[in-house]
């Protein structure tokens, strides 16, 4: 390393975290993060709690819902990873069709009393969201370096973690009536879209390589590559388990500890939510200088840990220091996973199908948010011994995906060696 680059990292790490992130693309990407999570973040925390102990119906046809709207995610995410990546659209269109389509899905849910509707209305938002998260993110790996993105994606996961905060804890004042609620989150997403359409620009480059390339082609690129798929076989897990904390855990700590939802919709709030955001930025710049496989395996062990306390207080002897530690070590953790994981895509990724290779990767939040709720609302319905020992068992899933990521690491030190044996004078890469 020279002199002058040596004093640069000085230079850089001298600097405050936040303050490291330079392009102001990614700040107009995280507000838009902080008001999307505020409004649809909330809404989707709150459906469980309104259409089971509100509305009356069975939290497996709630979880079944909440499930088909992941299940459109899918269908989102290719479409957003489409016109992400097509020169005929670009990431900002794409933001913009996401955006209309969250807040037709939020008027929706002001007059929803059905279980037919509430399916409908979660398939529009699972199309929305899918078409967000490819588009936001890939906007974000655009304008960031590589020895930046972990800074960035920290940053919007710290909007995220606010964003969601804000929404519960605003919508808890809201949560005897449903229907102002819910127009709230409206208002919220129209916001969304006015900034969205004002403040964010195209950051889609067409003076790349494959800017030529027909953009479908990209998806056959990204569906064959060893890595990724190694990849998506984990995702999957981290996906299922932050679906659950999501979606079930607070149904489940109502249950079983007699809480109310106001307070458990507080918990959440504070050691989950708030814990989150307060060591999410320490925490990538603690991990930044390990390789982002080796991070997604802390996070599992993070998972692990947190499930089996979760099981271990059990519902007789669940307390609010118990609750407490077991939201924290679960923020630990999807704390660890959200700004690696796309960073780590973002590597493996072609310039050219940046967007696409996010679709792929993020039909693994579809699918998690599908099972998740699906496997969950079905262990509630259950005797209370078996909804406990569920999370003992979705602790034991975890080791699947330590060894699953051990592979992907090794994977990755294969294709290294194989690249310096062809140009002997590269130096060897630590990113993944």
């Amino acid at each position: 390393m020279t002199s002058d680059a040596g004093e640069t990292l000085e230079s850089d790490r001298a600097r405050p975290f936040l303050l490291r992130v330079e392009s102001t693309q990614v700040w107009v990407q995280t507000v838009g993060r902080l008001l999307y999570q505020t409004g649809y973040g909330a809404i989707q925390f709150f459906i469980p709690l309104v259409f089971v102990n509100q509305v009356g119906l069975s939290a497996t046809a709630v979880g079944f819902a909440i499930g088909c709207g992941a299940l459109a995610g899918m269908a989102g995410h290719f479409l957003g990873g489409y016109l992400a990546d097509s020169p005929d659209y670009g990431r900002k269109r794409a933001l913009i069709f996401s955006a209309i389509l969250s807040l037709l899905a939020a008027g929706l849910l002001i007059v929803t009393k059905a279980l037919p509707l509430l399916i409908f209305v979660n398939l529009i938002m699972g199309i929305s969201a899918g078409c967000y998260w490819t588009a936001a993110d890939a906007s974000v790996v655009d304008v960031t370096p590589s020895d930046q993105r972990q800074r960035a994606f920290g940053v919007l996961v710290l909007a995220d973690s606010i964003g969601l905060g804000l929404g519960i804890w605003g919508g808890r004042r809201l949560l005897a009536q449903p229907q102002p609620l819910f127009f709230a989150g409206s208002v919220i997403l129209l916001l969304f879209l006015i900034f969205i359409g004002i403040a964010a620009a195209e950051t889609r480059s067409e003076n790349t390589p494959e800017a030529e390339t027909d953009t479908l082609k990209g998806f056959a690129i990204a569906i064959k590559d060893p890595s990724l798929q190694l990849f998506i076989l984990a995702n999957v897990l981290f996906t299922t388990y932050i679906g659950l904390v999501g979606s079930t855990l607070p149904l489940y700590f109502t249950r079983s500890t007699g809480t109310s939802a106001a307070d458990v919709s507080n918990q959440f709030t504070l050691w989950y939510i708030g814990f989150g955001a307060l060591i999410q930025l320490p925490l990538v710049q603690a991990l930044s200088r390990l390789r982002q496989v080796s991070v997604l395996m802390i996070s599992m062990g993070l998972w692990i840990a947190g499930f089996m306390l979760v099981w271990a207080v059990g519902p007789l002897t669940t307390g609010p220091v118990g609750t407490a530690i077991a939201l924290a070590l679960l923020s630990l953790a999807g704390a660890a996973y959200k700004p690696f994981a796309p960073a780590l895509v973002a590597e493996l990724a072609p310039e050219s199908f940046r967007g696409i290779y996010l679709a792929i990767s993020y039909q693994c939040w579809s699918l998690g948010y599908f099972i998740g709720p699906v496997l969950g609302g079905w262990a509630l319905d259950q005797p209370g011994a078996i909804a406990q020992r569920f999370w003992l068992g979705t602790a034991v899933t975890t080791l699947a995906g330590v060894f699953i990521l051990y592979q992907l690491g090794q994977s990755e030190d294969r294709a290294i060696e194989a690249q310096l044996e062809r140009t002997p004078n590269l130096e060897p890469q630590d990113s993944l």
